[in-house]
């Protein structure tokens, strides 16, 4: 795609992987991308003698970040975003670095999957935090906050109506209400999440969740819609269930945490 005109393959993922995530380092992207190290590293090299991207170090990591003083960056990420919604669906995963998958039995992964299901029947509000990784204007900028009141439809379906205030950048208040549907197989040990705004007969199917750590489940597959890539992760944080959001498209490059309580 994008490798005729970066002249490497690893130049190509290393873009796309930064458009998405922020930062990066080699052996991350030696693992995550499954490429050599070497090349990864003689491609980092390449775009930070060029100006693209620069590094600093935390610890004993060398960091890198595209470098905001880069004169063509906005035109570069809206580029990359064509790249990225052009990418096979089940390529588009490989860039979300919320993988940390490990090896969880059977009975393990049943037992994350019903404490899930058992915190989600007792939420009663929620707050978030919306943040564009976008240099253009018209990003998911603010905050909100609201209540949610649980429906259930027998013993494996929950309908979220959450209501409440979001507050953009700017100070404006508008006034916001989703429902969405969560559903629980037991016997796969997934959870799929389901938004409703186009009523409960046509539903927008976002993502099914499954176990990825002992305490958090993540989307194994991107929901497309529009040419945005949707991915999430929920984590059984003590106190609240917090679900980051990642939407990634040709107009959007966004994450929101939500908080449910």
């Amino acid at each position: 795609m994008l490798e005729v005109l970066c002249g490497s393959k690893n130049i190509q993922k290393i873009l796309i992987f930064l458009l998405i995530n922020g930062k990066c380092y080699g052996t991350q992207l030696h693992k995550l991308l499954k490429s050599s190290l070497t090349p990864i590293q003689k491609a980092l090299s390449r775009l930070e003698r060029a100006g693209i991207i620069m590094s600093d170090y935390e610890g004993k990591t060398r960091l890198y970040q595209f470098n905001p003083t880069f004169p063509l960056l906005e035109e570069l990420e809206l580029l990359l975003k064509k790249a990225y919604t052009l990418l096979p669906a089940y390529e588009k995963g490989d860039y979300y670095i919320a993988k940390e998958e490990r090896a969880i039995d059977q009975e393990k992964k049943n037992q994350i999957v019903m404490e899930l299901w058992q915190r989600l029947l007792l939420v009663k509000r929620l707050t978030f935090h919306a943040r564009s990784k976008s240099k253009e204007e018209g990003g998911w900028n603010g905050k909100g906050k609201g209540e949610v009141s649980i429906a259930k439809e027998g013993n494996t379906v929950l309908i979220f109506t959450e209501k409440g205030i979001w507050e953009g950048s700017q100070g404006k208040e508008i006034v916001f209400s989703n429902v969405f549907r969560w559903t629980l197989d037991r016997t796969t040990a997934m959870i799929s999440l389901e938004h409703l705004r186009r009523g409960a007969d046509n539903p927008v199917f976002l993502f099914h969740l499954a176990p990825s750590s002992n305490r958090s489940l993540s989307s194994i597959d991107s929901h497309l819609c529009e040419g945005d890539a949707y991915f999430g992760r929920i984590f059984l944080d003590r106190q609240v269930l917090r679900l980051n959001w990642r939407v990634i498209g040709p107009k959007k490059n966004e994450e929101i945490d939500y908080y449910y309580s």
